[in-house]
This record gives structure tokens, C-alpha cells and sequence, in this order.
């Protein structure tokens, strides 16, 4: 039975999952496609439907059942009024758009119970309280579930008025950034002191929190009353400038933080770490599990996650790599095939997306008039490469879901040479000064570097780096002594872990950074022309594709 998960019209984040017998054959976020970040304007994801239909060798006539991440009949007056288009479901699926003889059977599973159901049904747990934290599903924002013999069970949720994700997204643009970047909140919060109070988010120890919002104002009036409680603070709301960059040839938005700008986003980041915590312990008293469960766009925020699982309340915690509303497709998929009867087969790594052959790869350098060569180790020469100060394009096999580089599609630097964090920044991403960048490292050595060190094999757990090494990686140590390591095994990633131990062999180092393959303002690179194209623009000396090694004038080796 193939099951094809789709998320995107009712949102952002578009994404197609399409899943065989409760395994993950295909999954691919439509901006990877399409390269517009974040799949603005509620885009259909018609690239990634075609991705994964062609990748399983099949057509549309071929699925079960098409999976739909949203329920609009759920929907109220007061968040969004949906055009007449939506009423027929015949319309998401034209065929000058994506090509069947008879559209499958389209099943709807609201939005957060698909969230639920993408970390529940992968995670290692039997039973867990699993928690939504997101903008707004259809009419609430956060809901709580018992996951038990297989299936979820609904326990609570919040209107979507009382919506942190809303909060904290505010607080995102208010401090100058777009709607789409809480992680940089996130990163800024380090760099300011918790001073701000907001009365009107209040913890609840029987509901978790609640926020003193009117249930019955449009959801749009909700961040004009945040931003007025800021400007009662007397925060300035702050604007970026244009700038010209030589090294681009083109104009950018640049940012500069008041400290009131720091202080917001910091109070904003324990406002909600508070209420997530509240939380958690709710559910572990309703569910009688320390397991959980975290989904929804909240979930991403690793500083909130890593405090959580060091802060007692639960025993273990995971979080599928997708837990934005990408992954919704993902869990619409795994909903219905559960429905089905079909067990869930639990996730060992997010490499569902495009791949390419070293022959392809060729024919697109040869296009571009580009010099190559064939590598017999490509580990043994990115690990060189890495240990000699040079940073490299990693582009291998099929590209992971989520957010975050995984090893596939990823940016590494030897995390020991002085000033590589503001290099990787300033001249190979172009992006903030402030943002901090991530280690790859050997799970089985991470406990040497990092406290409190469990798996971690998504990038989405903050630990502090140990006193006595933080000099030993500047590159991977933020402000606060923190990092977001992402934990690799052999049976994860065998090529990713390979490169990790002869980068070791050579440096003494476990770990390389590792960042997302992308420029600022673009999403994660998906071919091998994008890969090009983001080497020769930004300051990345080597690039490794698949057995195929690009390399700049400068680079010896």
C-alpha cells in the first residue's frame, strides 16, 4: 500500500513524504526544488509529489491513498477565511500539474495529530506523552497526547490565539528578522540578559500556561497586541539596512542589535522555555511516562530542548529532524498507514531525498566548463582537506530532511582553527556574525566533550562544551558555552562516520563543524548545480560531490 503525505497549501513548508507499507521510501521539502525558502504563499508541493512518485518508479494512479496534513473543515472565522478553491479537493491536484488517469482515494488527518504522529510513531518509545508546540494547527496551537499500543490518544489543547509560537515569532520580527527565522532569535538570546516581563503569558500547572488573549479576536489582531506590549517595554522595533557586498556583487539586509533587542529576544527565549517546561510536566502527570515526544515548529528551538532534557522532568526525549510543518507530511503518511493496520518502521537516519550518480554529477561540471577530478577516498581527501585548515562542500548520497545538515548536504571546517566561525559566516554563508554553528562528532566519543551527553543524531539538543576543551573547538562554542552537536554512527551514515575518524586520526579531533550547505537566504543545496553555484559564489575551498572533487586555485593538496 503506498501512501502519499502531503503538506504545504494551508501553510508554509511545503513537503511530500510518500511511505510503502509504514516505511519511508521518499521525502523532500518543495523549496529544495523550487528554491524559494520556506514555500511561501501556501504552495502545492508538486515538485516533491513528482520527486517521490519517481523515485518509487510509480504514477499517482499507482498511491493508495493521497494524505492530507490539514482538516479545513477545522478551520474558524477567526484565523483564516479559505478561498472557494479549497472546497473541491480536485483543484490541489490539476493535471497540468501532476499527471493520473483517476486521483486516489484523499484521506485528512488534522494538523497535530500529523505532528504527533511523526515523532510518536518513529521514536523509540512504547508509550510517551507527546507534545505539539507550533504557530497554530487549524484552531489551537499546542495540544498534549498519550502515545500508547501504537496509537494516539488526544488529551488537551490550547486556542490558537494563546499560540507561543506566535509569541516567539513576533518577538522574531520585532527584533528585525523574518517571521520564517526564530532560529536566529534563538542564537541572539545568548547575547542578552533575561529583563522583560510578559504578564499576559502566565503558567498554568493544570494546563501548562495560558495567554491573555481573547479567543474571539482574528488571529492577525494577535501579533499587534504582542507587538504594543513591546512597545510598552519601550523596545524600538528594529529595521534593516541595505548594504552592498563586494565579495557577492549585491546588495543584502544587515542588522544591528540594541541591547534591547538582545534582552527581548532573551526574555522571549525563557518566557518560553518556562512554558514549555510546564508542559512537559503536565503530560508526564497525565501520562505516567517520562518519555516524550516534541513536534511543531517550537521544536526546532534546540537551547529549549537541551534544558528540557537535562531538567529532570523526562527521562528521554526525541524529536523526529523534520519537526516543522515539513514533517506533517510525514506523520499524515504514518497516521493513515497506522489506520491501515501497518506498523511504523522507526527512523534511523532522514536520507529520503534526491541522490545522484558520479556520471550525472560529471555530465553537470562538464556543462558548466569546470575542471574535476575522481578521488578513489573521498574521506581520506576531505579529512585532509579539513586538517589543513581548508573547508569543505560534503555532497553526498540522498539529501536529509529537516532543517539541519546532516552529513549529506553539508558545509565543514576543522572546528580548532582560530576565527573559523566568523570565516564560515562572513565570507562563505554571508550571514549574521552572531550565528553559531554545530559539530558532527562520533557518538561514542561525544561524552568526552560534552555534558550531559546522550545521542543526539538530529542537531536538535543544546549541551554545554566542557570547560577544559572549549579552547580545543572555538568553531563549534557559542557565546554561552553551548553547542548543538549532532552525534553520528556507522550504522547512521557509514561515509559521514568514516570521514569523522580519519579527520580524528589526523588532528586528534572527533568532530568537524558541520552547517548547512546554503548560502543566507537560500534553502539546503539539492542538486549538484546548486552545490556548484553555491561553491564558486561563497568562499568554500573544496567541493566534494559524491567521488567528484572540485577544488579552488588556492588549495593545495
Amino acid at each position: 500500500m503506498y501512501i502519499l503525505g502531503i503538506t504545504g497549501p494551508l501553510g508554509h513548508d511545503a513537503a511530500a513524504c510518500l511511505m510503502h507499507e509504514g516505511r519511508i521510501v521518499a521525502m523532500v521539502e518543495e523549496e529544495r526544488l523550487t528554491r524559494k525558502p520556506h514555500s511561501p504563499g501556501g504552495q502545492m508541493p508538486y515538485l516533491a509529489m513528482e520527486y517521490c512518485l519517481s523515485h518509487a518508479g510509480i504514477t499517482l494512479d499507482e498511491v493508495d491513498v493521497i494524505a492530507l496534513s490539514w482538516d479545513q473543515s477545522l478551520i474558524p472565522d477567526t484565523k483564516i477565511k479559505l478561498p472557494d478553491y479549497f472546497n473541491d479537493v480536485n483543484n490541489l491536484f490539476p493535471k497540468q500539474k501532476i499527471h493520473y488517469r483517476k486521483l486516489p482515494r484523499v484521506e485528512v488527518v488534522d494538523h497535530h495529530l500529523a505532528h504527533a504522529a511523526s515523532t510518536f510513531y518513529f521514536s523509540p518509545f512504547e508509550t510517551a506523552g507527546v507534545l505539539v508546540v507550533d504557530g497554530a494547527g487549524e484552531d489551537t496551537c499546542t495540544t498534549l497526547y498519550h502515545g500508547q499500543n501504537g496509537r494516539l490518544k488526544k488529551l488537551d489543547s490550547i486556542h490558537h490565539n494563546e499560540s507561543l509560537g506566535e509569541f516567539y515569532a513576533t518577538v522574531t520580527e520585532f527584533v528585525g528578522f523574518d517571521w520564517n527565522d526564530p532560529g536566529k532569535t534563538m542564537g541572539l538570546a545568548s547575547y542578552g540578559e533575561a529583563v522583560y516581563e510578559f504578564p499576559r503569558l502566565m503558567i498554568d500547572a493544570k494546563r501548562g500556561y495560558h495567554i491573555n488573549i481573547e479567543h474571539s479576536l482574528h488571529m492577525t489582531q494577535v501579533e499587534n497586541i504582542w507587538k504594543r506590549e513591546f512597545l510598552r517595554l519601550k523596545i524600538k522595533p528594529n529595521a534593516s539596512m541595505r548594504l552592498y557586498n563586494p565579495v557577492t556583487f549585491r546588495h543584502s539586509d544587515h542588522l544591528e542589535f540594541a541591547e534591547e533587542h538582545k534582552n527581548l529576544a532573551a526574555s522571549a527565549q525563557r518566557a518560553l522555555e518556562q512554558a514549555y517546561f510546564s508542559l512537559a510536566r503536565v503530560l508526564v502527570e497525565r501520562t505516567g511516562s517520562r518519555n516524550l515526544c516534541l513536534a511543531g515548529g517550537v521544536a526546532l528551538n534546540c537551547v529549549a530542548n537541551g534544558k528540557l532534557a537535562r531538567s529532570g522532568i523526562v527521562d528521554d526525549l526525541f524529536i523526529q529532524p523534520a519537526a516543522n510543518d515539513a514533517g506533517a507530511a510525514i506523520g499524515a503518511a504514518a497516521e493513515i498507514a497506522v489506520q491501515y493496520g501497518y506498523q511504523i518502521e522507526k527512523l534511523v537516519g532522514p536520507y529520503a531525498g534526491p541522490s545522484f550518480t558520479n556520471d550525472e554529477i560529471i555530465r553537470s561540471v562538464e556543462h558548466l566548463g569546470l575542471s574535476y577530478k575522481r578521488a578513489d577516498d573521498v574521506a581520506e581527501l576531505a579529512a585532509e582537506s579539513l586538517a589543513q585548515g581548508y573547508s569543505v562542500g560534503w555532497f553526498q548520497g540522498r539529501a536529509e530532511y529537516g532543517p539541519r545538515a546532516l552529513g549529506n548536504r553539508s558545509m565543514l571546517a576543522n572546528p580548532s582553527v582560530p576565527g573559523i566561525q566568523n570565516h564560515m559566516n562572513h565570507n562563505v554563508k554571508f550571514r549574521e556574525s552572531f550565528r553559531p554553528f554545530g559539530p558532527s562528532v562520533i557518538e561514542e566519543e561525544a561524552g568526552d566533550w560534552f555534558e550531559h551527553m546522550s545521542p543526539s543524531r538530529y542537531m536538535l539538543k543544546s549541551v554545554n562544551v566542557k570547560v577544559d576543551k572549549r579552547d580545543k573547538i572555538p568553531g563549534v562554542v557559542h557565546v554561552d558555552g553551548s553547542s548543538r552537536p549532532q552525534t553520528v554512527t556507522a550504522e547512521t551514515n557509514w561515509r559521514y562516520y568514516d570521514l569523522l575518524q580519519k579527520f580524528k586520526a589526523k588532528t586528534g579531533l572527533p568532530m568537524v563543524l558541520n552547517t548547512s550547505f546554503n548560502l543566507r537566504g537560500e534553502p539546503m543545496v539539492c542538486t549538484p548545480y546548486d552545490a556548484v553555484r553555491t561553491f564558486m559564489t561563497g568562499a568554500l575551498d573544496v567541493l566534494i560531490m559524491e567521488d567528484i572533487v572540485l577544488k579552488k586555485p588556492q588549495v593545495f593538496m
